[in-house]
């Protein structure tokens, strides 16, 4: 199964992604500091100015005290290269909002695109404030616009603000960022010096690992892995590094580190080497470095490598590196949990007929233009920064002389195309995102349905994957006869494609690891829906709203569903309603 990844580097930069800082600025005087000591609470640990799509921003805050910090009172603002007025805020506590000593802080414009959960959006658009790739400055303020007193700030690149500590530290170029070294520790007021280019960028927020700080350093031996490249093919090589974070009081010596790579066919203490061989450019740097090849043999999707760190000081430390395979994927991956309708390959079967994708796999009815339903495994390796492709389509794997659903059966119907696998739910590449483009993943959906509820819970399910977890999701419409903006209708296309009375989900959620089926217990998180298919039901409405047990959505749909979980854990599952 595939598994849960976090992309973390701290490698050589990429190209630039330079833009012009779209900011105006009016000239007023600031009477804050500007040249404030070392902080000893909050500071910004890394930030991205630029993106893979335009306004792909984060910025990062880390508690490097030994208390904690509440951030109720503080903002944090932004200048541009040469401006001298605070633009934003990006961000304003008013209430009570404390990280813990080491925790992380994640803000981020609405239009990012990372897999990391935001801990606070800001809309570039409204507040007019995106950050010019080439330069610009922030600055973490207790108090108000202009004039608070600035606790931390950062300058990058071409900036010759006030928010510069002694030197602008390099430009974060396209898709990657400017970490703080040391793990988020490292402050000596000097930006250049206290920052370096991470490729791609490696956002963290509350729910991360917690580093704590000591004299400038970290108290606990840590570590970052990385693969170079990240998605290799059966029988390729990649570079493994692990940047490891001494530890300080007392100084870290003898440092080891080990790989367990039986994912991949290699040893399973495997060491990484920091002497300028193996792949280490640098003796003595603390980036430890191993060359793995991939077999030929190697199976598709992520495989996850567990990174053991350990001192002369007996302190120990984790991490993991993940490499994606890329293999074909198995499309099994998307019926582990079963079969519900029992569809098949076989073309004299059209109402209950199986197409298998890499991306899903649906239950095709020709006699009503529509899947039955559509199923597919969601976690964050199906996440990335491909964007939305549009391209409504027929799909070519539909049996010689079936009626192709276009595009334009839809125009002027009152319905949208809606969508069962999501375009969200497969952004890691072009090509699976422009699969889920097929009309052979497509109903007609009322707008209030598609765009209210219904899109929301798909925001929730990737909200749960970026949390850590992977799911089992399916999906499909039931009935005859929707509302939508042109009144009741229960056909569009000439006849051709039905419009569905109610909509239905069911998500199986659980932590991301292999041996899924065996891991599946009463306890298990189960979220199903239904929804009518209607303008009535309120574009604002909750999804929560529509929450209902499995057991009634069999009865809606006469499926049976999680045929290949435990006869006695699925019964107790089918009947339970989610709350959480």
């Amino acid at each position: 199964m595939k598994k849960y990844f976090l992309f973390v580097a701290l490698l050589a930069a990429a190209s630039v992604y330079s833009i012009t800082d779209p900011i105006a600025h009016a000239q007023t005087n600031d009477t804050a500091p500007q040249s404030p000591l070392v902080s000893s609470t909050i500071v910004v640990s890394q930030f991205q100015a630029g993106g893979g799509v335009a306004d792909d921003e984060f910025i990062e805050i880390h508690n490097v005290g030994s208390a904690p910090f509440d951030l109720n009172g503080y903002r944090l603002v932004y200048r541009s290269a040469s401006g001298s007025s605070d633009v934003g805020p990006f961000a304003v506590w008013a209430t009570s909002t404390v990280i813990q000593p080491g925790q992380f802080y994640l803000v981020t414009s609405t239009t990012y695109t990372g897999s990391v959960v935001a801990d606070m959006t800001y809309n570039p658009s409204t507040c007019s404030c995106s950050m010019g790739a080439a330069g610009g400055g922030l600055a973490l303020r207790n108090g108000a616009q202009n004039t608070g007193a600035i606790v931390d700030s950062v300058g990058w690149g071409s900036a010759t603000n006030a928010f510069v500590e002694t030197t602008p530290s390099g430009v974060p170029g396209n898709s990657n960022s400017e970490v703080r070294k040391l793990g988020g520790c490292q402050d000596t007021d000097n930006n250049l010096n206290d920052f370096q280019n991470s490729v791609p960028s490696s956002p963290r927020n509350t729910a991360s690992g917690l580093i704590q700080c000591s004299g400038g350093g970290p108290s606990s031996l840590s570590g970052f892995g990385a693969a170079s490249p990240s998605s290799v093919a059966p029988g390729g090589l990649t570079l493994l590094t692990v940047s490891v974070i001494p530890a300080s009081a007392p100084a870290s010596t003898g440092i080891t580190v080990n790989a367990d790579l039986t994912s991949i066919g290699g040893s399973a203490t495997q060491q990484l080497f920091d002497d300028g061989t193996n792949g280490d450019e640098t003796a003595g740097d603390n980036l430890f470095s191993y060359f793995a090849t991939i077999p030929a043999t190697t199976s598709g999707g992520i495989k996850s490598n567990a990174i053991s760190i350990a001192d002369a000081q007996a302190r120990t430390a984790s991490t993991t590196i993940n490499i994606t395979v890329t293999a074909p994927v198995d499309p099994a991956e998307h019926l582990a949990l079963g079969n519900p309708s029992g569809a098949t390959t076989d073309v004299n079967n059209p109402l209950n007929y199986l197409l298998v994708k890499s991306q899903y796999v649906v239950s095709y009815n020709r006699d009503r233009g529509t899947p039955n339903w559509v199923a597919w495994h969601l976690d964050t390796s199906w996440l990335g920064s491909a964007n939305r492709q549009n391209d409504f389509r027929p799909d070519p794997s539909l049996p010689a002389g079936w009626y192709q659903v276009t595009d334009t059966d839809y125009s002027g119907s009152g319905f949208d195309r809606g969508h069962h696998c999501p375009s969200g739910d497969r952004t890691d590449t072009v090509t699976d995102n422009s699969a889920t483009f097929f009309m052979t993943n497509m109903m007609p959906q009322a707008a209030n349905n598609n765009q209210g509820p219904w899109a929301n819970l798909e925001i929730y399910a990737r909200t749960l994957a970026g949390q850590g977890n992977e799911l089992y999701i399916m999906a499909g419409g039931t009935g005859v006869g929707g509302t939508g903006l042109n009144g009741f209708t229960t056909t569009i296309a000439n006849g051709h494609v039905t419009v569905p009375a109610t909509t239905w989900k069911i998500m199986v959620v659980l932590p991301a690891g292999s041996n899924d089926l065996d891991r599946i217990t009463k306890n298990t998180r189960v979220i199903a829906v239904i929804m009518p298919n209607a303008q009535s039901i309120g574009i604002n409405t909750p999804w929560q709203n529509f929450r209902t047990s499995v057991r009634q959505v069999e009865k809606l749909t006469g499926y049976s569903f999680f045929t290949n979980v435990r006869p006695m854990v699925r019964s107790l599952l089918k009947y339970r309603v989610d709350t959480q």
